[in-house]
């Protein structure tokens, strides 16, 4: 989910409930603070390793959420971060025990925000680096985040006012379930417009997009299902490894690569993971890219396509032993 609905239902939810202001923002600083991630993140471009250094990692546990959460209540509640603060928003917060457990509470609910999105997120890190998801909502849901910002502008303008509208929080809740209604329909539609029992759907970028991944050992199948219109609109088809010239060296080379943690980490992020390997100039090159990741970007809006093709490809040069990254 998106930044303000982590930051809008904590708060709605909380003034809904009549809690005092200091332990609300408490509530709200747990909400967001599993996203404060994007701070640490570079640690991994200076230093790569397959730890869960990244968005949707680390801090989106249950046990490391705890810990992020700690740390982050104590430094907001020192008094020259609240000063700093201050001088923008009516901010203020205690580092007690019942603010720790409300900032926690915050941290629950953004995980089961992110659980809902697809491919979820890593509750049991660091004992199971696998993620959870219930696979209903796209990673940021743009009509939950309009909605969020239409709140927003409402609680605004009621502040103006010196008061608070308790049935927004019913409203905003009222329209993710409907929202979540409205995609579950879609998927139950688009799976049973596939035959094949492999194929896996996931949520696209739009309300009624959906894209289904069928899993055919030598190569994967990817179509792009409106459910709306009840049909497919594109497809793809990826071989999961495509190589040339053949032989024995070019498993070496891939072996070789596998050993790197970008490539450890780009397959725990992927929906599925393809290969492309060429021998060039002495060396291997190894595209690893994602098929439903390239199918995002062929329909994507053309500011976003380059943005969409680097984060769903990697390039490995193998060379004898070595092997590196270069793109």
């Amino acid at each position: 989910m998106d930044f303000f609905s982590h930051a809008l239902l904590p708060y709605l939810l909380g003034s809904f409930l009549g809690i005092n202001k200091k332990l609300l923002a408490a509530f709200v600083l747990g909400g967001i603070a599993p996203d404060l991630d994007l701070l640490v993140v570079w640690l991994n471009d200076i230093y790569p390793t397959s730890l869960l250094i990244v968005h949707r990692g680390f801090t989106h546990t249950f046990f490391f959420g705890f810990f992020t959460v700690l740390v982050v209540l104590y430094l907001a509640s020192r008094d020259p971060f609240k000063a700093a603060v201050q001088r923008f928003l009516d901010f203020d917060l205690d580092f007690s025990a019942t603010a720790l457990a409300l900032a926690y509470a915050g941290v629950l609910s953004h995980l089961f925000l992110d659980y809902l999105t697809t491919k979820g997120v890593p509750l049991f890190y660091p004992w199971d680096a696998a993620r959870y998801s219930a696979e209903i909502f796209f990673h940021t849901e743009i009509i939950i985040l309009i909605a969020s910002l239409a709140v927003l502008a409402e609680l605004f303008r009621e502040r103006s006012r010196g008061k608070f509208n308790k049935n927004l929080f019913i409203i905003f809740v009222i329209f993710i379930v409907a929202a979540g209604a409205i995609r579950i329909e879609g998927k139950e539609m688009a799976q049973s417009f596939f035959y094949d029992e492999s194929a896996k759907c996931f949520a696209g970028s739009g309300l009624f997009q959906w894209t289904a991944l069928d899993d055919d050992h030598d190569r994967f199948q990817v179509y792009m299902f409106d459910s709306m219109q009840g049909k497919v609109q594109q497809s793809l088809t990826a071989p999961r490894l495509s190589v040339q010239p053949e032989g024995y060296e070019a498993e070496k080379a891939i072996e070789t690569a596998e050993e790197l943690p970008q490539v450890k980490l780009f397959r725990w992020r992927a929906y599925a993971v393809a290969v492309n390997a060429s021998f060039q100039n002495g060396s291997w090159i190894l595209e690893y890219y994602d098929p439903i990741v390239k199918m995002e970007t062929m329909s994507a809006w053309p500011i976003l396509q380059r943005v969409a093709g680097s984060y769903g490809s990697l390039q490995v040069r193998v060379k004898g032993d070595a092997a590196e990254v270069i793109r």
